[in-house]
């Protein structure tokens, strides 16, 4: 009897034991609730920082783009057409300054080609940090993409700025940059740059805003061009171009009367 008696005590020693053990692994495995990371920890991670513009709106929102195919010849709005553009605002981050962008590569001074199946790509509508940089508090850009009765195609890239004062206006540098391209033409707040006989560029200032109508090329996506057989460089005339700039200073101006729809 006191064999079985002491088996049995030796027998429940070890079965505590185990128990023992076993609590001890588990509580060393499990994470405790003070090591877990907290929501504010976790937020603070994937905030993101300040941007220098802020998106505002689509510019749709703000201006009818494909009205202005209805000024210009030889556009037929009845031809079908696609417009887009972003509205920007000054946010709260760091702008890159003229100075920081590659030598030749602040404006372009000629048309660029637009293949037909990205637009966008050759007109972007993203932020010009440097003209943010030197105090543009708002930015308005778009594009449309218009055909004529002959199916022929043309593509039209706008831009506008508006800065606090006219002073800050008159200093942009997207004016000295596009004045510094080889043949262009400057002189009463305007600059253009040609491709033969037709506009590829023009800009303007107006109190304190600065205007931008660019002209593209556009091109099929096997890379043959798809624009205007009238004129030589397949861009709009000249008298196109300036009734297009005309129509923009005016809509995008009361566009910055406007508050910002995003």
């Amino acid at each position: 009897m006191r064999l079985l008696r002491l088996a049995a005590v030796l027998l429940t020693s070890l079965a505590l034991a185990g128990c023992v053990s076993t609590a001890s692994l588990e509580s060393e495995q499990s994470p405790t609730p003070s090591a877990e990371r907290t929501p504010a920890a976790s937020a603070e991670q994937v905030t993101e920082p300040p941007r220098c513009a802020e998106w505002a709106g689509d510019t749709t929102m703000l201006i009818n783009l494909d009205e202005v195919l209805g000024v210009i010849e030889p556009a037929d709005p009845m031809a079908g057409w696609t417009a887009s553009g972003n509205d920007l605002v000054r946010g709260d981050g760091a702008c890159a300054p003229v100075s920081t962008q590659p030598v030749g590569t602040v404006e372009t001074c000629a048309a660029p080609d637009a293949s037909l199946d990205d637009v966008s790509r050759a007109v972007s509508s993203a932020p010009v940090e440097y003209m943010f940089a030197v105090g543009a508090e708002r930015q308005i850009a778009g594009y449309v993409e218009g055909r004529t009765t002959a199916e022929e195609y043309l593509v039209l890239g706008m831009q506008a700025w508006r800065f606090a004062t006219p002073a800050e206006a008159q200093a942009a540098p997207i004016l000295d940059a596009l004045a510094a391209c080889e043949g262009s033409q400057a002189g009463d707040g305007r600059v253009r740059i040609f491709e033969g006989t037709e506009p590829a560029v023009v800009a303007s200032l107006e109190g304190r805003d600065v205007f931008v109508v660019r002209s593209a090329r556009p091109v099929t996506t096997e890379g043959e061009d798809a624009g205007l057989t009238a004129t030589e460089s397949s861009l709009l005339p000249e008298a196109s171009v300036n009734a297009a700039e005309e129509w923009w200073q005016t809509q995008a101006a009361a566009a910055f009367s406007r508050e910002p729809r995003g």
